[in-house]
């Protein structure tokens, strides 16, 4: 009898051993740390590129900016906008040959601005045309690859009376306010080869003070 008592007894330590491994077991797998990823632990170096990128800090070019764009000028746009400055005073514009010691101002044409304020940007705003059609009067002159510099000289009794005033265009277009190119104009001095800025009275060429857009 009392072999069967120390027999139970035995068994009965062994069970609550065994439940008391089993829960210390279990309390140390619950108290492990969760396990955290690479990812979770590290930050993400392309999304933190992506966001410097979208606006985070990446510096933007300035180079570009407040550079304005050069205006490609219609020449029978600008002859009817010279015509329409009926109380401007008109200015005599030309070129010269850059380069050449003995190169002489070759008068083109003439151009007018709102006002009689802004002669010099008149002439640098319409310097292509003006350019260009130096090259139809003066072929023998003034070629494709010729370099030529803008002038303007203000009329005294004649048209070629007065002193030459050479541009600085970069100047010029500097002071020149938006939108300036609705405001001048330019007539070429007509020629007859090609018919530009020809104004003709039942066949017959007008020419100086005959024209209508004096």
């Amino acid at each position: 009898m009392e072999k069967l008592l120390q027999l139970l007894l035995l068994v009965a330590l062994t069970t609550q051993a065994t439940a008391f491994t089993q829960s210390q077991s279990n309390v140390m797998i619950d108290s492990r740390p969760a396990r955290t990823t690479r990812n979770q632990q590290q930050p993400n170096k392309n999304n933190a590129l992506f966001m410097a990128g979208f606006g985070g800090g990446a510096k933007s070019s300035a180079k570009g900016k407040n550079k304005k764009t050069p205006i490609k000028l219609k020449p029978k746009l600008q002859w009817d906008r010279y015509a329409a400055l009926k109380t401007s005073t008109r200015v005599v514009v030309g070129i010269r040959l850059v380069g050449e010691e003995s190169a002489e101002w070759l008068s083109v044409g003439k151009v007018k601005s709102k006002d009689n304020e802004f002669t010099a940007a008149a002439v640098a705003i319409q310097r292509a045309i003006i350019a260009e059609h130096g090259k139809r009067l003066y072929p023998l002159q003034v070629s494709k690859k010729s370099t030529v510099e803008w002038g303007y000289m203000m009329q005294g009794d004649g048209d070629d009376d007065g002193e030459w005033t050479a541009i600085d265009v970069k100047a010029a277009l500097a002071d020149a306010p938006e939108g300036l190119e609705k405001d001048i104009g330019f007539e070429g001095t007509g020629d007859p080869a090609t018919g530009f800025y020809c104004v003709y009275d039942n066949g017959r060429l007008k020419v100086g003070d005959e024209t209508s857009f004096t």
